[in-house]
């Protein structure tokens, strides 16, 4: 098991668990978006493509992060990160936690992106690093991330249906499709997708592309905000959050299939849908909610569970 770390003086305590949203994503804007990276590194030539990929299987791996190993993190998640292991006994289990998150990242990625490592070890913020760290590992390591707080009730391998396994190299699940355009003010966009769970192959392209926008949203935000600027939850949102994770992905989408994605296609989608290699589940596999009453706890449509505890929020007005 990995141990790695944020610095304990951070502002807010790391949790991964930030899309508080599905109540109260009306009240933020998209504009604040960027359009790329402006990073400045060089081509390193580590992006595959989609049918390259295709013939690699899924990693066995599932990620997670913490401020420390413990079993039971919080006491609302008592039990999680060992039922992942659990319900997946043949996966390798790893968390990363805030004794070694800026080593984790300088040995992976100071030979190929020394930008990105920089960008990475100047964030004081720990949500934004929690959340730049769930991109980096998918992108270089492939496999499962999942939030601290999202409950796995299937195993991974049952994930993809099996007319799928042979022509899918990435799944996202749907968190919200309230019927709502646009999904959050300005945007283009009627439907959100989670990035609390996420299942991927190593360099995926739409991960790299999702890296760099990332960073270069981060850089964009620490220029902005100055020395003592406060980090709003627009900003996290927008910066590397589901706002930016949905964009990434819904432009993906639009350049495979050379037809403009809104998410109007995906709005109450009752099951999964391949677009190129990524795979997009309802929302009740990764968003499914109780109180919402559309299935019963056992239900095999349902793969994980999030209980939405975002204590950070607290900590990042608006």
């Amino acid at each position: 098991m990995l141990s790695t770390s944020m610095p304990k003086k951070c502002l807010f305590p790391l949790l991964a668990a930030f899309t508080l949203l599905l109540l109260i994503a009306g009240h933020y804007s998209y504009n604040n978006l960027g359009d790329g990276s402006i990073l400045r590194r060089p081509n390193t030539n580590r992006v595959a493509t989609p049918s390259s990929l295709l013939k690699q299987s899924f990693p066995t791996k599932i990620w997670q992060s913490w401020k420390d190993d413990s079993e039971d993190p919080t006491e609302r998640t008592v039990g999680f990160p060992h039922q992942w292991r659990v319900v997946n006994p043949t996966w390798r289990y790893e968390r990363i936690t805030d004794g070694n998150i800026d080593a984790y990242v300088g040995e992976r990625f100071a030979k190929t992106d020394p930008a990105l490592v920089d960008v990475f070890t100047a964030l004081s913020d720990t949500i934004l690093k929690a959340d730049f760290l769930r991109y980096l590992i998918l992108l270089r390591e492939g496999g499962v991330w999942a939030d601290i707080d999202v409950y796995p009730h299937r195993p991974v391998a049952e994930w993809v249906p099996e007319r799928y396994r042979d022509r899918v190299n990435l799944v996202v699940g749907i968190e919200n499709d309230h019927h709502k355009k646009p999904i959050w003010p300005g945007s283009p966009y009627s439907v959100q997708l989670c990035q609390y769970t996420v299942l991927a192959k190593p360099a995926h392209p739409a991960v790299r592309v999702l890296v760099d926008q990332v960073a270069g949203n981060l850089q964009r935000l620490v220029h902005d905000k100055g020395t003592g600027g406060a980090v709003t939850f627009e900003d996290v949102m927008a910066t590397t959050g589901p706002f930016a994770f949905t964009k990434v992905l819904m432009d993906y989408f639009t350049n495979v299939t050379g037809v403009v994605h809104t998410g109007d296609e995906l709005d109450d989608l009752a099951e999964p849908r391949l677009i190129g290699d990524v795979l997009v589940l309802p929302k009740d596999s990764f968003g499914w909610l109780p109180q919402e009453h559309t299935h019963d706890k056992g239900d095999p449509m349902i793969l994980v569970e999030h209980l939405f505890i975002a204590s950070w929020r607290a900590g990042h007005p608006g």
